[in-house]
């Protein structure tokens, strides 16, 4: 692959010079690529001639930092993709609760709607307890849920998933809620 890359370089260069004559640069460099990691530089002359590019010494040049190359050098794969979807998942988990806070004190504005969770609904007429007890059990079901996934992994998914569907379910009820008082 290395001498097709060269023999077309070789080739163009040498059309270059035959077709664009006199106003051809003084000083061209040609850049080519012998082995991959490795880039060299002939130099030609001002109407370049085959063999005289195929005589010239190659330089060398140091090997580039392959952190500029690579722009997503410091955004490798996660050791355990398992963990990862487990952390999304619970970040999903955090997000529900604070949509579920949204939504419930949005619908606690309206009259006739009322908390429906028996546990949350002594909290939910004062906006500072409600919101420190849905934060505290938010992260206290956060720091459960990863120390279970230690321990069993598949049991931590299935509460954690279960948890996110009843979470979702209220958060759609809430807003239904919201819709049908705002139409009366």
């Amino acid at each position: 692959m290395a001498k097709k890359i060269l023999i077309v370089l070789l080739a163009t260069c040498a059309s270059l010079g035959v077709v664009r004559g006199a106003d051809f640069p003084a000083e061209t460099l040609v850049l080519t690529v012998l082995n991959p990691p490795e880039l060299v530089i002939l130099a030609a002359a001002p109407a370049p001639d085959l063999a005289d590019l195929l005589l010239a010494e190659p330089v060398f040049l140091p090997q580039p930092d392959p952190a500029i190359l690579d722009p997503f050098i410091g955004f490798r794969p996660a050791a355990d993709p398992g963990k990862a979807l487990f952390d999304v998942n619970l970040m999903a988990l955090v997000a529900l609760n604070i949509a579920d806070y949204v939504s419930t004190r949005e619908a606690l504005k309206y009259p006739g709607l009322h908390e429906f969770n028996p546990l949350m609904a002594p909290f939910a007429k004062s906006p500072a307890a409600f919101a420190a007890v849905k934060i505290g059990t938010t992260a206290l079901t956060y720091w459960c849920m990863k120390a279970l996934f230690k321990k069993n992994r598949t049991v931590a998914w299935v509460l954690t998933t279960a948890s996110n569907l009843v979470l979702s379910y209220a958060l759609a009820n809430n807003l239904q809620m919201i819709q049908r008082a705002r139409a009366r």
